[in-house]
This record gives C-alpha cells, structure tokens and sequence, in this order.
C-alpha cells in the first residue's frame, strides 16, 4: 500500500469551512431489485448468491491485539490519500488520523459512504461531519469505482458495489492494512453513509456482521441479500416523499434487520420525534428507524448529530 500525504486535502478544507455543506449528489444510488432480504436475481450467480454476497466467515477470528498496537504512531492529526489493491484493482481512499491518537490504545474505525457520483472527501467531511461529534476515531473515506446499476440505468458514475465483491474486498483490504499500522478496535468498526452510500452500509452490516459493530444509513436501505452473518446496531432514516428509493424499500429493511437482530415487535418513541426504536432488540444490537416527510432524497439535519449520538452509544458497550 503507498500512503501519500494530503496537504492539497487541508488547504482545502481551510479553504471551505466558510462556505455551507457540499449537497450531496443527485445522482440516484442503485435502486434494489428484490426487497431486503430477499435474495439477489439467481441470475448474477447459478447458486443465486455472487461470491461478493456471502458472509466472511474468516472475519471473526480476527487477533485480540493488532499487529498495530505495537508500531510507533505515525503522524496524528492529518488527512492522507491512500492508496491499495483490492479484487485485483487500484483503489484509493482517504484516511484521517485524529491527534489524540496514541499508540497501544484501541482505536474505534468508522468508514464514511459516498453517494452516487460524490467521492469528494471535502463534502463528505463537511456534510456528513460524524468525525466532529465522534472525534476519537480512526475515520475513512473510500472512493466508489464507476459502474452502473445492476439494471443498466444510473449512468456511469462512482457508486457502491451491492452485488459483487469489489466493494467488500476493498472493505476487507483496507481494514487488514490499517490494523498493521495503528491500533485498530476490531471490536467497534462501524459504517455510515448516503443513499448509495447508506445501501452499502447495509450490505456490509449483512456480509461483514462479524467486523461491522453497527451502521447509520440515510436514504439507502438494504441490504441485497438474505445471506446474512447475525445481529448489527442499525440507524436509519427515511423520508416517505423519497422519489429515488421509495418509503417501501425502507420499511421492509426495518423489518428484516428487526428479523436479523432477533427483536420483537414492541417500537417505542426515541430521543427525536421522527424516530422508534425496538425495545425488544438484545443490548448489543440496537434497532432506530426513523421516518420523516417533507424533505425528499436529501440529507436531513438531525441525522449526523442522531448518527453520532448512536455510534457513542454502541461505543460505551460490549459487543
């Protein structure tokens, strides 16, 4: 892996911050073509499930101690483009080291999901700033390849692989690599993202459960498959006058995680208004679905501070 340092990156953040968030953008993510948790068209894989869209069963055998605790700490308090091979491709994401990062101490890992189109990391860190509510962690954010939905319509934009492996390899790739350079808490890798972005946090909760601790997605239900590896913290928010992915795909991944998690049906009111959580789901797989009018496919303003306060929570648990 070669690592190169991001100056072009700070200068451009200083460069922003008096400027509103970036929109995400408007490109439209990869609609599902079956329900969640339903399984993907048999046509992708004879055996109905591609190799991409199967739990890693390796993961969960992951060292007590990463190779990392034990590396001097490298430089904290940057932005570094990385770069790494991943099912055979060049891929590159964008890796931001908190400064009170200390070697030996576990470190949480949190991947931030893109939506259709917008690799940028500026826009990523500005408007789905969870790294400022959550400071004390490991944050990266991947770059999507180009790539069309599965039905051939979207256009050719960066978006997430939801049935092959590209996406997870490089999810794979990259916390393998990180984990021999810094102290990584395999224990609490977590996953956020839009649209696009939240469809894939969803398939990573399903295909990678035994290293994903939990997920807020926003406008990007999943996942699109129904071979899942158990129970995940899952955060969500959807908005019923969605014109990209309707209301319908949302509640029916609400249900199948309340399935996954092995909660029940008891939904009572949470912190906002717009949102419920199962009361019946085990303590260490929180279910918050929330649902609000209005706002169409856009980034919503309780979500991040909501994200946050959620993936803190996990945080101050055991898995």
């Amino acid at each position: 892996m070669r690592s190169f340092s991001f100056a072009l990156l700070s200068t451009l953040l200083v460069g922003c911050s008096g400027e509103g968030p970036a929109s995400p953008s408007s490109d439209p993510p990869e609609d599902p073509t079956k329900p969640p948790g339903e399984p993907p068209p048999s046509s992708e894989d004879e055996a109905g499930t591609p190799p991409g869209n199967k739990p890693n069963d390796d993961a969960g055998t992951t060292p007590a101690e990463p190779m990392g605790c034990s590396v001097s700490p490298p430089d904290v308090g940057t932005v570094t483009q990385e770069q790494t091979v991943a099912a055979g491709k060049s891929r590159t994401y964008h890796l931001s080291v908190p400064a009170a990062y200390q070697a030996g101490v576990p470190t949480p890992l949190v991947f931030v999901l893109h939506g259709a189109g917008d690799t940028n990391p500026v826009h990523m860190r500005e408007w789905f700033d969870v790294e400022a509510h959550v400071p004390d962690a490991l944050y990266v954010y991947p770059q999507a390849l180009v790539r069309r939905r599965i039905d051939g319509t979207g256009g050719d934009v960066p978006r997430w692989d939801l049935h092959g492996d590209d996406d997870t390899a490089l999810f794979d790739a990259v916390v393998s690599e990180l984990s021999e350079r810094y102290c990584v808490d395999r224990t609490n890798v977590l996953a956020t993202g839009f649209s696009s972005g939240g469809n894939f946090a969803n398939q990573l909760a399903c295909l990678r459960q035994s290293e994903i601790r939990a997920i807020g997605a926003v406008s990007g239900p999943g996942p699109f498959t129904d071979v899942c590896g158990g129970a995940v913290g899952v955060w969500m928010t959807h908005d019923t006058g969605d014109n990209v992915l309707p209301i319908a795909d949302a509640r029916r991944a609400r249900d199948f995680w309340a399935r996954e998690n092995a909660c029940g049906d008891d939904w009572v009111p949470d912190k906002l208004p717009m949102c419920r959580r199962n009361a019946a789901c085990p303590p260490s797989a929180p279910l918050v679905y929330c649902e609000t009018s209005g706002i169409g496919h856009e980034m919503t303003t309780f979500a991040v501070p909501a994200i946050s306060d959620f993936f803190g929570a996990i945080l101050k648990t055991s898995r």
